[in-house]
């Protein structure tokens, strides 16, 4: 099914479950092949909860704007803010229904876009996973460079780091260089699934261009400028951040979410890499979102009511 956006553009949407709890799962990229891998998000749903997730624009099945469209961070949140409403009132219109609350999960670059429509939208939500993710552009190209200079030679750092700024993309040496860095911290040493992620880093359709831009450590598209860090303490629902121990998105970066959002959680899961839905541990990190999202287990003092 699709949902038609303030715009007039057409979003491919996948929807499972028939509860009044609405959760909303933003994949990341920007741009590549859409919110395919998010499917076993899917498992959480039931009959406490509806579970939507969908292509972003210029992605997957959905529209795809022209050259002219402005991509911009706030216009992509006003996309998830389509979605929200349209899911929100078909869950208030079944016989006994009624929206139960919305969750939000961000991966990756859809933890950004997470960050950016709750920032927005304050009263939109009512849980929200950060998973994979960051609050700041240039923190996330910190992150990229130390990750580089820790798998490379010094000199291949240097010719990795020049040929992306030249936009040199189709050298061997430069693709390897990339295929190396996301077998380290994404795909958890496929080297197979390493080459299939270079090829849709280095090709993101217009989605990627515009929202990240042309190279791929170096952000020159819309979100060049992007920084939320300081309004980081706005943020008042329930935030679970987390992510892999091996990840594109580092413990420094992770940390930053976790100290400036009032009372959020953070678990890192030691033996993943950055595409946490398809590692082997999938089933373990979709358990944990489960337990965030239902308010996590009481203590024996909670249930008591001996809170302290």
């Amino acid at each position: 099914m699709s949902v038609t956006t303030d715009e007039g553009f057409r979003l491919s949407c996948t929807v499972s479950g028939s509860g009044g709890r609405l959760l909303i799962g933003l994949h990341g990229g920007p741009g590549g092949d859409g919110g395919g891998y998010l499917d076993p998000l899917h498992r959480l749903a039931g009959a406490d909860r509806t579970v939507v997730t969908f292509d972003q624009l210029g992605t997957g099945k959905s529209d795809v704007p022209g050259p002219e469209y402005e991509w911009t961070v706030r216009g992509a949140a006003a996309d998830v803010e389509a979605v929200r409403r349209y899911f929100a009132a078909e869950l208030g219109d079944r016989p006994g229904g009624g929206l139960g609350g919305t969750e939000i999960l961000g991966h990756s670059w859809g933890g950004m876009l997470a960050l950016q429509y709750v920032l927005d939208r304050p009263a939109r939500a009512d849980r929200l996973v950060l998973s994979n993710t960051a609050a700041s552009t240039a923190r996330i190209t910190i992150g990229f460079l130390d990750q580089l200079r820790a798998t490379l030679s010094a000199s291949e750092t240097a010719a990795a780091i020049t040929a992306d700024m030249l936009g040199d993309h189709d050298a061997p040496a430069y693709r390897s260089a990339v295929t190396r860095w996301l077998a380290r911290f994404a795909t958890e040493g496929d080297m197979d699934a390493a080459e299939l992620a270079t090829a849709e880093a280095l090709s993101p359709g217009p989605a990627g261009r515009g929202l990240w831009g042309y190279r791929l450590w170096f952000a020159d598209g819309a979100l060049r400028d992007w920084d939320v860090e300081a309004r980081l303490a706005e943020i008042a629902v329930p935030t679970l951040v987390v992510h892999g121990g091996r990840d594109m998105s580092d413990a420094s970066t992770n940390r930053v979410m976790a100290e400036g959002i009032p009372g959020a959680e953070w678990l890192t899961l030691n033996h993943n890499g950055h595409t946490i839905f398809e590692a082997a541990n999938a089933d373990c990190y979709l358990a944990l979102i489960r337990a965030f999202l239902d308010g996590w287990p009481l203590s024996a003092e909670e249930e008591s009511g001996d809170q302290k």
